[in-house]
């Protein structure tokens, strides 16, 4: 019996520390951003536990995933091209500015009319598509550490892609849905609208979370000083809540370029100075379901 006890008592010991991690054995289109998402772990953390310098990870590594609520990796495959349906009565390319004007101080002008705000329920949901193919999606330009506005080529693709906000967008639905939106946000923005598939609404809406699904587009406004009407200046793809039940959202901006980041809905985002030193911050204001 006493071999029996030691053994037993050795396994209570053991087991709260292993509780607190997992591993995680790379595999091919995996990165750190799918890694983030799918465990809701900071990529720093994931990074300092294993010792890495870089965000590009070999194929067969085992990872320490440092983290105190186990969870489910997603087993979500890599999207894979598939036929494209072009969006009908789409406005003319208009190229996205080449970068976003640096944020200035703002004043208080009065917003142009703009549509008005709709209420009312969201559709049934018509996505045949796992929301994990999304995320999925995002970690292959992630994975190339490509900067807002760097050039990529994409899988299976023979022209460049500028990875803006618009163009990541419009990438992953083109890859994981076969569907080609509009080329700027602000072409999504009325590509959706005048088809009813858009919400305006109070960002500190306590509703937004359970009514929004993964798929859906996101728009802020005045992010930098608009040149179109309505000022819809920024877009990001919803997610879905990770783990520790953020919600989390896919696209491109800042520095870091095509990635997966936290969608915090009440947080000002860019902005510029319109009269001497007033300021006007970019905010959310709107969502779609292509």
């Amino acid at each position: 019996m006493k071999p029996l006890l030691r053994l037993l008592l050795a396994l209570a010991l053991v087991a709260p520390a292993t509780a607190q991690e997992r591993t995680h054995v790379v595999r091919s289109g995996d990165s750190l951003a799918k890694l983030m998402f799918a465990y809701g772990v900071s990529g720093d953390a994931i990074l300092r536990a294993n010792g890495l310098h870089s965000t590009t990870l070999p194929v067969g590594k085992r990872l320490v995933i440092p983290s105190a609520s186990p969870a489910t990796p997603s087993e979500a495959p890599r999207a894979q091209p598939v036929s494209i349906a072009r969006a009908e009565s789409v406005p003319a390319p208009v190229a996205e500015p080449a970068s976003p004007p640096a944020p200035e101080p703002d004043a208080a002008e009065p917003d142009a009319p703009s549509e008005p705000p709709v209420e009312s329920a969201p559709p049934v949901p018509v996505h045949d598509v796992a929301p994990g193919d999304f995320a999925a999606a995002i970690a292959i330009p992630a994975g190339e550490n490509i900067r807002y506005n760097g050039r990529w080529v994409p899988p299976g693709e023979n022209s460049t892609w500028v990875m803006d906000c618009s163009n990541t967008t419009r990438w992953l639905y083109r890859q994981v849905r076969g569907l080609d939106l509009p080329r700027t946000a602000s072409d999504q923005y009325e590509w959706l609208r005048t088809r009813h598939r858009l919400w305006r609404v109070n960002p500190n809406s306590r509703s937004l979370q359970r009514r929004l699904e993964p798929g859906d587009l996101l728009f802020w406004e005045d992010t930098y000083k608009p040149v179109r009407r309505p000022p819809v200046t920024h877009v990001m793809l919803y997610l879905g809540t990770d783990s520790r039940g953020r919600m989390m959202m896919a696209g491109s901006q800042g520095a870091s370029g095509p990635d997966t980041y936290e969608f915090t809905p009440g947080k000002k985002m860019g902005g510029y100075r319109f009269f001497f030193f007033f300021r006007r911050d970019g905010r959310f204001v709107a969502y779609g379901r292509p």
